[in-house]
């Protein structure tokens, strides 16, 4: 809602006045909904409720439908239509992309959006709804160049690095995920 907000208001005011509303009514909310004492920054905590918010408004400030510059007016119009027509969970993986790693050590697992998710031993897949991008760690990536995946001995690298692709290619052909309307 915060988001289709934003969208709205950017539509008539510039650029820092709407992200200055949004940092505005997240402190708003921070007041009302966190604990917190006062004149001590390390005592805040939010409800399990509210504890993504503060992640989401992060990175709605920086998506290309508030942050224009390098956008031409066709594309940011483009992004901000897709938000006002999708569901919410679209509009989520919108804002906020999810990063899935892939690794021996069992199914593929959701992991932050977050540099520490980086780790040699890894494939990360990001669905950013606009995007999707496949990731190596270096361990990988050197086993991949090796061609470790098309020796017989290796059939558990082969079907680690098809994982991510095969789960890639169900987000992209999902039907409703890009129709035209």
């Amino acid at each position: 809602m915060m988001a289709r907000l934003a969208v709205s208001r950017s539509e008539n005011d510039d650029g820092p006045d709407v992200l200055r509303w949004l940092d505005r009514m997240l402190i708003r909310l921070c007041q009302k909904f966190g604990e917190y004492h006062k004149d001590d920054p390390s005592s805040f905590k939010f409800s399990e409720n509210f504890s993504l918010y503060p992640q989401f408004m992060f990175h709605l400030r920086r998506s290309p439908f508030l942050q224009v510059f390098n956008n031409s007016p066709d594309e940011t119009s483009y992004y901000r239509n897709k938000l006002n027509k999708e569901d919410v969970t679209q509009s989520l993986v919108m804002i906020q992309p999810i990063l899935y790693a892939y690794s021996f050590n069992g199914p593929p697992e959701p992991v932050l959006l977050d540099s520490t998710s980086i780790t040699a031993d890894r494939i990360l897949l990001m669905d950013a709804f606009f995007h999707i991008v496949i990731y190596n760690g270096e361990t990988i990536d050197a086993w991949k160049k090796a061609g470790y995946q098309d020796l017989p001995d290796h059939e558990n690298f082969r079907q680690l690095l098809q994982a991510p692709v095969d789960d890639a290619q169900v987000y992209i052909v999902v039907p409703w995920r890009f129709q035209t309307t």
